[in-house]
């Protein structure tokens, strides 16, 4: 049980040489100044007693050794996981409002269609480090990068269409991607956007500035448009994903969105280091215990022979 048990305070162990000194110099007077000569009946009422000695020695050791804070560590080193740094950029404009994108429930928004998607491939992809960010007229960051996917999948799921704006700022929201992934390690960072869109004109950075960014951080780019049969595709987002290294996907209803994540999913993995763990298991309690105790009985039995 005590085995590898360390002081966290050991430099208040001197505290105890203190305690021996003043044995040796420290002569109690507090009689002499009330009846003169005192000492000399409570010397003969009070005999010298090993047990009093030894009680009254264990409760100070006990207490130095209490706040000296006796602890156990023990570190746990997580096994690294191999996953993704995956950025997912959602698209929340007004238009995301739209039915019709799942066929078998013409009812659903696009939106809705994404979400169900985006949480079943959180869900099936433990490993990865995954944050997320939404944009519409603005974009911003819904959660940073994290394994903590429960929190995440709440997160998506109060998500709404407008929350950022009814307009689309997507070469601000790929820049922020990019931004987002500079945490993560130096290989593979990926992000993920999906819209059904373009840019917005007028938005407060360029596709230029967006991609060199990427580029900067080698951020591959995964971008999956959704739209209806016919829908005129942004070239500049496709060309944006090659350029990154990355590909473009169209879907035109859910299925197909559903196969494009599917499909993500082989894309070469990283690691993702795991950093370890230390739980300090406390032991002060013991002797601090033992000591009160020690104390409370030399109190008791010095007062009884004073008797």
């Amino acid at each position: 049980m005590f085995d590898g048990v360390f002081f966290e305070f050991p430099k208040i162990g001197f505290v105890f040489f203190f305690f021996v000194a003043c044995e040796a110099m420290c002569k109690l007077r507090e009689r002499g100044i009330y009846f003169p000569h005192l000492g000399a009946f409570a010397s003969v009422a009070v005999k010298p007693s090993y047990l009093l000695w030894f009680l009254k020695w264990a409760s100070i050791i006990f207490l130095i050794v209490a706040m000296m804070s006796p602890v156990k560590e023990t570190v746990v080193q997580p096994d690294d996981a191999q996953g993704y740094h995956i950025a997912l950029v959602l698209d929340a404009s007004e238009s995301m409002d739209e039915g019709g994108f799942d066929p078998s429930e013409r009812s659903r928004s696009r939106f809705d269609v994404v979400q169900s998607i985006v949480e079943r491939f959180v869900a099936e992809r433990p490993a990865d480090e995954i944050g997320l960010i939404v944009f519409g007229t603005h974009a911003f960051a819904a959660s940073p990068l994290t394994q903590d996917h429960a929190a995440l999948q709440t997160i998506l799921g109060r998500l709404y269409v407008g929350m950022a704006g009814k307009y689309t700022a997507l070469y601000e929201a790929l820049a922020l991607s990019a931004f987002m992934l500079t945490a993560a390690g130096k290989k593979n960072r990926i992000a993920i956007v999906l819209t059904d869109g373009r840019n917005t004109p007028g938005g407060a950075i360029g596709p230029d500035v967006a991609e060199a960014l990427l580029k900067k951080q080698k951020v591959r780019i995964y971008a999956v448009r959704i739209g209806e049969p016919g829908e005129r595709a942004p070239m500049r987002l496709e060309a944006m994903a090659e350029a990154t290294g990355g590909r473009h996907f169209v879907a035109h209803d859910a299925k197909e969105l559903q196969g494009i994540y599917t499909s993500i999913d082989a894309t070469e993995r990283s690691t993702v280091r795991s950093l370890p763990v230390a739980f300090k298991h406390y032991y002060f309690i013991y002797p601090l215990f033992a000591g009160f105790m020690t104390l409370l009985l030399y109190v008791f039995l010095r007062n009884r022979r004073a008797l």
